[in-house]
């Protein structure tokens, strides 16, 4: 399995942001629907373990920004989504221990809370743009195997009339070079 999933962190990301995102719509059904206290209920719930959440997407997304390989242009990617990622699940957490708080108080939603929530939501997408400008653009973290594509059928070369026996010398990859399907070898 590590080698399908060199990391966890993609697959933990979509905790973080589905709860964010339904503990906003539910804040929201709870401003529009203030007689049904169920909503707003809900959400506070829900708050602590999207903090909790975005805690261990970080810490896995700390183990993958250090071993995953990578160029240049795909470090730049990394870092800006590295500290958007700190910046969004520290102000989640904020957001949620001041809501505990504030329940352990007794006291009832802060009306700063709604607001906070529509700007990390915003945030946490932003992240996830660049978590998937790093994969989808840069590759990073994808097998190289994933971006080959196989020829239509058509397109395939004929097979060499004379290709070296697979146990003679001159059949075995040297130095970097490896040898194709249809017998061609080259170097990367």
């Amino acid at each position: 399995m590590p080698e399908i999933i060199p990391n966890w962190h993609p697959a933990l990301v979509h905790f973080p942001i589905a709860l964010s995102i339904t503990t906003t719509l539910l804040l929201i059904a709870g401003r529009l629907f203030t007689a049904n206290s169920l909503f707003t209920a809900c959400a506070r719930l829900l708050l602590p373990l999207a903090a909790v959440s975005a805690l261990v997407a970080a810490g896995f997304g700390w183990q993958a920004f250090q071993t995953v390989e990578h160029d240049a242009a795909g470090h730049l990617v990394m870092l800006r989504h590295r500290n958007w990622a700190m910046l969004s699940s520290g102000a989640l957490l904020f957001s949620a221990l001041w809501d505990v708080v504030r329940q352990r108080a007794g006291k009832g939603l802060s009306p700063a809370l709604l607001p906070a929530m529509l700007l990390l939501c915003g945030s946490f997408v932003f992240t996830g743009w660049l978590g998937g400008e790093m994969v989808y653009r840069h590759g990073l973290g994808v097998s190289p195997a994933a971006f080959v594509l196989p020829l239509p059928i058509e397109q395939v070369p004929p097979p060499p009339a004379m290709a070296p026996a697979a146990d003679t010398p001159a059949a075995k990859p040297t130095g970097g070079e490896h040898i194709h399907k249809d017998g061609k070898r080259h170097h990367h």
